[in-house]
């Protein structure tokens, strides 16, 4: 895929979704989105890929958010576009098919943040600054923040972040649960690489069970989320997967999961 502003590379059956900006600390704007979009619509199509690693190129920023120069001057409807796509592609993000790792280098500003707020999981290095701060420049989080942060790190924590617009560094982020693993800078893509790795050797299709059974049984009273559970849970033993990951325990062997 050859994009201006996104650059992937696939590593074995793992995707390195990269956003391709760091003159401008991989700011996004419409095309941005548009080809980051594209870009999951294509990796959620492909089942040589098992997991996707989101980061940002240069040192200085995973992302920045949205390109303040460009929305400076949008109107209601532009703005409202705006929104829209970013919101698309943090759903896309959100509910692909397969695990998606946030690996969080520099400054994850805004946009940037709720990028890495869609991903299943967050590895930060340890020069990370990242926040909300919209409020500082008289607009509201528009592609998910004010949502998916209250219910990752709980509704007042949200609050505090985004009415102060308080920027967190890696620690501060770790404490909260906002990030889930702070690595040493020089080793951050090793250490998502070797996460990767780890989850890609299990089965993709079971994968993607769980995935829908912890993402849509979120936002289900708890007796419709355990019903869930159990469809999908039932649903493991029509698999092949499922057998051969049973006879493997038995047999006391490393499984070799097929993803059917």
């Amino acid at each position: 895929m050859d994009f201006k502003y996104v650059e992937v590379n696939k590593e074995e059956e793992i995707a390195v979704v990269k956003l391709n900006r760091p003159e401008k600390l991989n700011t996004l704007n419409l095309e941005g989105l548009r080809e980051l979009l594209e870009v999951f619509t294509v990796l959620e199509r492909d089942d040589t890929v098992k997991t996707v690693v989101l980061t940002g190129a240069g040192e200085k920023a995973f992302s920045a958010g949205a390109d303040i120069k460009k929305m400076e001057k949008m109107s209601f409807q532009e703005a409202r576009v705006f929104s829209i796509l970013g919101h698309e592609v943090t759903k896309k993000i959100e509910n692909l098919n397969k695990p998606v790792i946030a690996a969080i280098n520099g400054y994850a500003l805004g946009g940037g943040c709720e990028l890495a707020l869609a991903c299943d999981l967050r590895v930060a290095s340890e020069n990370v600054r990242i926040g909300q701060p919209e409020i500082n420049l008289g607009i509201i989080p528009g592609w998910g923040g004010t949502q998916r942060l209250s219910r990752l790190v709980g509704l007042s924590k949200a609050k505090m972040l985004i009415y102060t617009g308080k920027v967190l560094n890696a620690e501060e982020a770790l404490e909260i649960g906002l990030v889930d693993l702070v690595v040493k800078k020089e080793e951050l893509m090793s250490k998502v690489m070797e996460l990767a790795k780890e989850i890609t050797n299990k089965s993709s299709l079971i994968l993607s069970f769980v995935k829908k059974a912890l993402n849509e049984g979120f936002n289900m009273d708890l007796n419709r989320g355990c019903e869930l559970e159990t469809e999908l849970f039932s649903l493991c033993f029509s698999t092949e997967d499922h057998k051969e990951g049973m006879e493997a325990f038995l047999e006391k062997r490393k499984p070799e999961f097929k993803g059917k």
